[in-house]
C-alpha cells in the first residue's frame, strides 16, 4: 500500500509540475537522450540506461499497483528478445560449441597459439563486446517501455510533446552550428566518419532526419487534437521539424515523412466531419514541406540518386548471406553485424549496419526471434492504429510506422538515444484497452525487472566503457606510436576477448609484430586476409614486411593484390621499392589488371626520386594502352619541349584535346607550346577556342597574360594580372603566385625595376615563395650587384649557414675589391 506521506508528495509534485513525477522524468529522458550524442558511445549508452532505470524506479514508487495491463504478449516478446541477447554472450563449453557449430569456435581455433592473442570466449555472439552494449540498450528500452506503460495512455500526450520539443531542439542546434561555422558538436567532438548537412548530437544526417520526421508527425497530431490548448505552437513546431527533415537531404526521411502525412490525412478523412476540416491545414503544411524540400534539396537529392542509387538495398540483401548454418536460428550476435559483414564487403567502405532493421534483427537474433518480434510489434501497433479515436494516438502510431519505413534504408533505431524515445511512446500506446477500474494489477514483475536491470548495469557498465571497437583501435595506435609493447599486448588481448572477429585488431597486431620482427607477423596478416578478404591494408603491410626481408618479388605481388582491391593503397610502399630498385619490370610485376593499369602507372610516375628515363618509359607504357591519357600526354609534351622538340608535342596534345576538349590543362599546354615556338598569335587563337567552350579558370587567365607579354602588350598584361589577383578571393598563396607571374613577365619584357618590385611583393605576401631568390638572380643578371647583395643578406638572415650566406659573402668581397682605396698620406 502507498503511504499517506507518499501520496501527499506525489500530489504535491503533480501540482507543481503539472505531470505525474514518472511521466515528467520520462519527458526529461526523451529530451536529454538524443543530446547524449544519440547513444553513439559506451558512456552515453550507460547514461541513457541509467536514466531509463530512474524513470522506471519513479514509476514503481508512484504506482504501487496499476489498473492497466502490464504484462502481455508485446512485453513478453520484447523481454525474450533481450534475454536471448544476454544468452548470446554466455561462454559455452567447447563440446557444446562444437555441437552447435558456433562461428566463435572457428575464430578461437584460428587465434590459438598466437602469443599475443589471449583466450577467446566461445559464445553464440561473434562479437560479445558489441553484444554487451546491446544488453545495456535493451535495459534502456525495456525500462522506458515499462515506465511509460505504468503511466498508462494518459501519459501519451506529454510524451509526444516532449518528443516534438526534443526534435525542435536538435533542429535549432543544427542551425546554430551551421551559422557559427562549427565543425565540432558543442565544440567538444568532431564527427570522424560523417559530414552531415546539419551538425547535431545525432551526428548522422539520416538519423536527424528520422527523429525530425517523428517530431513533425507528432506535432501535427497534437495540433489536430481538439482539446489542445496550444495548437498553433504544435502546428509551427511540426512545420519546423519537417523543414529540418528537408534540410538533412535524407532521401529516406523525406519519403517517409510524406508517407506519414498522407496516412494521417487518410485517417482524418475516415473520421467524422469535424476532423475532416483538419485535412486542409494539414495538406497546406504538407505542400509547404514538399515545396521547401524541392526548393532547397531537390537537386542534391536527385544527385544522390544518380551517384548512390539504391546501393543500400543491395547491401541489405547481401546481409542475408550471414545466415549460414546455425546462424539461421541462433543469430550471429546482437551488434555483431559490423565485424562479421567485413567478409562480404569491399575495400572502400565499412558497413557498421545493414541499414535495414529487418535484416539487422534477422541476422543478429536469428530468424525465429527476429521474425517473432517483428510480427508481435507490428500487429499490436497496427491494431492500436485501427482502433485509434484521438489524433495524438493515430499520429503516434503513424510516426512509428514512418520511422520504421525509413529504417528500411537507415539504422537510427539502433541508436540508444532514438530507440528509447520510441520505446517510451510504445509503452504509452500499448496496450490500448483499460481493464476493470476496480481491479489492481501488482507490479511484482516490473519491480523484479528493475532489480535485475540495476544489477546488470552495475556489472556490465565498467566493462563496456572504453571497450567499443573505435576506442580500442585508438588506444592500440597510441601504444604503437609510443612503442609501449606491454600496454599494446594487454590492450590487444582485451580487444580480442571482446571483439574476436574484428579484423582491424589483427591488422594492427600484424603491423606491430612486423616492426618488432616477431614470428607471428605473417600469421596475423593471414588472419586479416581471411576475415576481411576485400581489404587492401593487410597486403600493403605484408609487402612492406617482405621487402624489409629482401623478398622483393613477393612484396611486389602483395602490392598487386592491394591495388586490385583498392587502387592507390599500395603507392607509398611501391614508391619505396621502386626508389631502391628502379625498373619498369618491377612496376609491371606489381601492376593490377589491365583496366586499372593506366591509373596505376600514372600514380607510380609521381613517386619521388625516379630517374628520368624510367619516368619516360612509364609515360610511353601509359600512352600505348591509352593514347589520350591526359597526365601522361602533358608530361611527355613537357619532356619534348625540354628537348626542343615542340613541333612533336603539338600533335600529341591535339590528339588528347580531341578526346578531352574540356580539360583546361591541355589547352594551357598547347598555348605554352606555341609560345615556346615563338608563335604568340597561334597561342592567342588557341586561347580564343578554349574560351568559346565556356572554359574559365585561373590557368587560362594566366595563359592570357603570357600571350599579352609575348605580344608586347604591357598594359593589357598588367590589367590581366590585376584581374587574376582579384580572383584570388583573399587566398595569400594565390596572391603571391600572381606577383611571381608578374615578376617573370616583367623581366621577360626587360622591365627590371617592375620585376624586382613584383618579386618583393610576392615575398611580402608569402615568404614561402622563391620571390627574393628570383629577385637576387635578376639583379645579378642586370648588373645590380649591390642590390643582389642586400637581397642575399636578407635570405641569409632567414636561413643562417644556407647558400644565400655564401653568395652574400662572395658579393661583399667582390664589391670591396672594386672600391678604390684612399691614398696614404
Amino acid at each position: 500500500m502507498t503511504s499517506v506521506s507518499d501520496l501527499g508528495l506525489v500530489s504535491a509534485l503533480r501540482t507543481r509540475i503539472g505531470l505525474a513525477p514518472d511521466t515528467a522524468i520520462l519527458c526529461v529522458l526523451i529530451v536529454v537522450a538524443p543530446q547524449l550524442f544519440g547513444g553513439a558511445f559506451p558512456w552515453s549508452i550507460v547514461a541513457i540506461s541509467g536514466m531509463s532505470l530512474i524513470a522506471l524506479a519513479t514509476a514503481l514508487w508512484v504506482r504501487r499497483a496499476s489498473p492497466h495491463r502490464v504484462v502481455d504478449g508485446v512485453l513478453v516478446m520484447m523481454g525474450l528478445a533481450w534475454f536471448w541477447t544476454c544468452l548470446q554472450v554466455v561462454p559455452l563449453p567447447e563440446a557444446m560449441a562444437r555441437a552447435l557449430r558456433l562461428g566463435s569456435l572457428e575464430t578461437a581455433q584460428t587465434l590459438r597459439g598466437f602469443e599475443w592473442a589471449g583466450e577467446i570466449p566461445l559464445t553464440i555472439s561473434r562479437d560479445p563486446g558489441s553484444t554487451l552494449l546491446q544488453i545495456l540498450i535493451g535495459i534502456a528500452i525495456l525500462s522506458a517501455f515499462l515506465a511509460a506503460r505504468l503511466g498508462g495512455p494518459s501519459g501519451l500526450r506529454p510524451l509526444a510533446g516532449a518528443t516534438v520539443v526534443s526534435a525542435l531542439l536538435l533542429g535549432f542546434e543544427g542551425i546554430a552550428h551551421r551559422i557559427s561555422g562549427a565543425d565540432a558538436v558543442f565544440g567538444m567532438y568532431t564527427p570522424r566518419f560523417v559530414q552531415p548537412q546539419l551538425l547535431t548530437p545525432l551526428m548522422n544526417g539520416n538519423h536527424l532526419g528520422g527523429f525530425a520526421l517523428t517530431g513533425a508527425l507528432l506535432g501535427a497530431g497534437l495540433a489536430i487534437q481538439r482539446c489542445a490548448p496550444s495548437r498553433h505552437f504544435w502546428a509551427a513546431a511540426s512545420a519546423l521539424c519537417a523543414l529540418t527533415v528537408a534540410a538533412t537531404l535524407s532521401r529516406g526521411a523525406i519519403g517517409s515523412l510524406l508517407f506519414g502525412f498522407v496516412l494521417l490525412a487518410s485517417w482524418l478523412l475516415s473520421r467524422g466531419t469535424g476532423r475532416r476540416r483538419s485535412v486542409i491545414p494539414l495538406a497546406l503544411m504538407g505542400a509547404t514541406i514538399v515545396g521547401a524540400a524541392a526548393f532547397v534539396g531537390l537537386e542534391p537529392i536527385l544527385r544522390r540518386f544518380e551517384t548512390q542509387g539504391f546501393d543500400k538495398l543491395a547491401v541489405a540483401a547481401r546481409g542475408f548471406r550471414l545466415l549460414e548454418g546455425p546462424a539461421w536460428w541462433l543469430g550471429i550476435g546482437r551488434g555483431a553485424f559490423s565485424s562479421v559483414f567485413v567478409s562480404e564487403e569491399g575495400s572502400l567502405a565499412r558497413y557498421t549496419h545493414p541499414e535495414n532493421f529487418v535484416v539487422q534483427w534477422m541476422t543478429e537474433w536469428g530468424v525465429v526471434v527476429g521474425l517473432a518480434l517483428l510480427l508481435v510489434l507490428g500487429t499490436a501497433l497496427w491494431r492500436r492504429f485501427r482502433g485509434a479515436q484521438k489524433p495524438v494516438v493515430a499520429a503516434s502510431c503513424i510516426a512509428i510506422f514512418a520511422l520504421a519505413l525509413q529504417n528500411l534504408v537507415d539504422f537510427s533505431l539502433e541508436m540508444a538515444g532514438v530507440v528509447v524515445v520510441i520505446a517510451s511512446l510504445l509503452g504509452a500506446l500499448l496496450p490500448a484497452a483499460q481493464t476493470d477500474a476496480q481491479s489492481k494489477h501488482p507490479l511484482r514483475l516490473p519491480a523484479a525487472a528493475f532489480v535485475g536491470f540495476t544489477g546488470l548495469l552495475a556489472l556490465i557498465a565498467p566493462r563496456v566503457l572504453e571497450s567499443d571497437v573505435q576506442s580500442l583501435i585508438d588506444r592500440l595506435n597510441l601504444t604503437m606510436e609510443q612503442d609501449r609493447e606491454a600496454d599494446f599486448h594487454a590492450t590487444l588481448r582485451r580487444a580480442l576477448s571482446l571483439h574476436p572477429t574484428e579484423p582491424a585488431f589483427a591488422l594492427l597486431a600484424g603491423a606491430y609484430a612486423g616492426s618488432k620482427q616477431h614470428r607471428d607477423a605473417p600469421r596475423w596478416l593471414s588472419v586479416v586476409m581471411e576475415q576481411a578478404p576485400g581489404w587492401a591494408a593487410p597486403h600493403v603491410v605484408a609487402a612492406q614486411w617482405l621487402f624489409e626481408r629482401g623478398r622483393l618479388d613477393q612484396a611486389l605481388l602483395e602490392i598487386r593484390e592491394a591495388e586490385e582491391r583498392h587502387p592507390g593503397s599500395g603507392q607509398k610502399a611501391l614508391c619505396q621499392m621502386i626508389a631502391r630498385f628502379p625498373s619498369m619490370e618491377h612496376l609491371e610485376r606489381a601492376a593490377p589488371s589491365a583496366e586499372l593499369q593506366a591509373a596505376y602507372l600514372d600514380r607510380a610516375s609521381a613517386c619521388p626520386g625516379l630517374p628520368a628515363p624510367l619516368r619516360a618509359e612509364i609515360d610511353e607504357a601509359i600512352l600505348r594502352s591509352e593514347p589520350t591519357h591526359v597526365n601522361a600526354t602533358l608530361r611527355h609534351a613537357r619532356r619534348l619541349e625540354s628537348q626542343t622538340q615542340s613541333a612533336q608535342a603539338l600533335p600529341l596534345l591535339d590528339r588528347a584535346l580531341a578526346r578531352h576538349p574540356d580539360n583546361v590543362s591541355l589547352w594551357v599546354a598547347v598555348v605554352r607550346t606555341h609560345l615556346s615556338q615563338g608563335n604568340p598569335e597561334a597561342a592567342r587563337s588557341t586561347l580564343t577556342r578554349a574560351k568559346s567552350l565556356d572554359l574559365e579558370s585561373r590557368a587560362l587567365t594566366d595563359a592570357q597574360a603570357r600571350i599579352e607579354a609575348a605580344l608586347g602588350q604591357t598594359n593589357d598584361m598588367r590589367a590581366t594580372i590585376t584581374r587574376l589577383r582579384g580572383q584570388s578571393m583573399g587566398d595569400i598563396r594565390k596572391v603571391a603566385a600572381t606577383f611571381m607571374l608578374e615578376g617573370e613577365l616583367e623581366a621577360s619584357l626587360g622591365n627590371v625595376d617592375e620585376a624586382l618590385a613584383a618579386y618583393a611583393a610576392a615575398d611580402a605576401a608569402s615568404a614561402e615563395t622563391p620571390g627574393l631568390q628570383r629577385a637576387a638572380e635578376l639583379a645579378l643578371r642586370s648588373g645590380r650587384s649591390s642590390h643582389a647583395r642586400r637581397i642575399y643578406g636578407t635570405l641569409c638572415s632567414r636561413n643562417p649557414g644556407g647558400p644565400a650566406c655564401a653568395q652574400e659573402a662572395r658579393l661583399a668581397k667582390e664589391l670591396r675589391g672594386a672600391t678604390p682605396r684612399p691614398a696614404l698620406p
